[in-house]
C-alpha cells in the first residue's frame, strides 16, 4: 500500500479546527448507527464490478487500497484519514452482527498499529486471513477492515469502499 502526499488550498480550507470538530463528529455519529436514521454528508462512487472505483477512492485519497489483479473488492473497507503531527497507522475489524458472540469478541480484539506504512500491506493480509478471507475459501466478507491514517499532510476524511 502506498500513500500519496498531495496538499491544495481546498483541502486546507477543509481543516480548519471547526470543521475538523464537526467531521469527528459526523464520524461518531455514523460509527453509532446513526446513519440507519438520519441522512449524513456522503460521497457515493457507482460503477459496474472493476471499473475502476477503487482507483478513484484511491485518487480522492492517496492511499492505495489492497487489491491484486483481477480480484474486485473482497470485504468492506474503512479508509479513515486524519490530519494529525503525528504519521501512523491503526488497522482494525469490525466484525459483522451475523457472526457468533466468539468470533465477533475474537474479530473485535484484532487491533494493530503502525508508527510508519510500512508493512501496512503485510497487516491486512494478516486481517484478511482473520476474517477468513483466503485465495482457496471465503471469497468475500461481511466484517469491516477500518484503516485509520493519520499524518500532517493527511486531510479529515473517511472513505468506504464496499465489494
Amino acid at each position: 500500500m502506498t500513500l500519496t502526499q498531495f496538499k491544495t488550498e481546498a483541502l486546507e480550507g477543509l481543516c480548519t479546527q471547526e470543521q475538523l470538530d464537526l467531521l469527528d463528529s459526523i464520524d461518531t455519529l455514523r460509527s453509532q448507527g446513526i446513519s440507519h436514521y438520519v441522512s449524513l454528508p456522503q460521497i457515493i462512487v457507482c460503477g459496474d464490478q472493476s471499473s475502476g472505483k477503487s482507483s478513484v477512492l484511491e485518487a480522492i485519497s492517496g492511499v492505495s487500497f489492497p487489491v491484486k489483479s483481477s480480484l474486485c473488492t473482497r470485504f468492506p473497507t474503512e479508509l479513515v484519514l486524519r490530519k494529525n503531527s503525528q504519521v501512523g497507522v491503526r488497522v482494525s475489524i469490525v466484525p459483522h452482527q451475523s457472526r457468533s458472540d466468539a468470533e465477533q469478541h475474537s474479530l473485535s480484539s484484532f487491533c494493530e498499529q503502525l508508527d510508519g506504512f510500512d508493512g501496512l500491506a503485510e497487516l491486512i493480509e494478516i486481517a484478511k486471513a482473520a476474517m477468513g478471507i483466503s485465495t482457496h475459501g471465503k471469497a468475500f466478507s461481511n466484517d469491516l477492515l477500518r484503516v485509520e491514517v493519520s499524518g500532517p499532510d493527511r486531510p479529515h476524511l473517511t472513505i468506504v469502499d464496499l465489494p
